[in-house]
């Protein structure tokens, strides 16, 4: 969803990334994991469908295409929206973070009307705002913050300067992608995050892995195992 500022606002400054979504969506009207060990989607990654799913929603109607694509994407999420508050499924770090904030844009932003259950949407909105508000500040909770800053409100506040600490050498936002073309849609356009992108697109053709590089899980995993029970050590 990054504009290009030498084109156009209106204009996407990686083209390339908005054809793949136009040509790599399943035929269940999904984007994301499908690996099975018996062969099409493994169940427990429906979080991980769900998600991609609605963040490629959200480029499409943010360059005003794909309609097709976006009513099929819709029709998947009504018929897998049962999954979203199933804590038995494996979910992408920082979905209880991005997946609401991206509802709350493809509604506010987008007018959109998503198939989902709002009882569900309100719960995971709630639980949002819990995980944000959280009292410890250590290394482990800013590092996460910061990798799913994508998910926190406009990138202000807490999200805008707790982010930039962590970009890397790279010029990543802790290797994340989706953190850094963030940080470049609300003003941190420098020439080390738009160089890092591109360097990931290099060596993706267009579909990013979440993470390029992966030392930053290190503090996220320490941050999340914190939380558990001490049972599950």
């Amino acid at each position: 969803m990054v504009p290009s500022p030498a084109v156009s606002p209106e204009k996407p400054i990686f083209p390339g990334c908005l054809a793949w979504i136009l040509e790599n969506q399943h035929d269940d009207g999904s984007w994301g994991l499908q690996y099975s060990v018996h062969g099409g989607r493994d169940p427990t990654l429906m979080k991980d469908a769900l998600s991609s799913t609605l963040a490629c929603i959200l480029a499409l109607k943010r360059w005003d295409t794909g309609d097709h694509h976006v009513r099929s994407a819709l029709a998947f999420m009504e018929r897998n929206s049962g999954s979203l508050l199933d804590s038995s499924l494996q979910a992408p770090i920082g979905f209880d973070v991005v997946f609401p904030s991206m509802v709350q844009t493809c509604t506010q932003d987008f007018r959109l009307n998503l198939p989902l259950d709002g009882a569900h949407v309100d719960a995971m909105i709630r639980n949002r705002d819990v995980a944000l508000t959280g009292a410890d500040r250590t290394v482990g909770r800013d590092a996460y913050l910061a990798y799913v800053s994508e998910g926190i409100g406009g990138f202000q506040g807490l999200a805008r300067g707790n982010a930039m600490r962590f970009q890397r050498k790279n010029g990543s936002i802790l290797n994340s992608p989706s953190a850094t073309a963030a940080a470049v849609i609300h003003g941190h356009d420098d020439a080390l995050s738009l160089g890092y992108l591109r360097s990931v697109l290099r060596t993706t053709t267009a579909g990013s892995n979440a993470a390029a590089g992966l030392c930053i899980h290190v503090y996220i995993w320490t941050y999340n195992c914190r939380k558990l029970p001490f049972r599950y050590y």
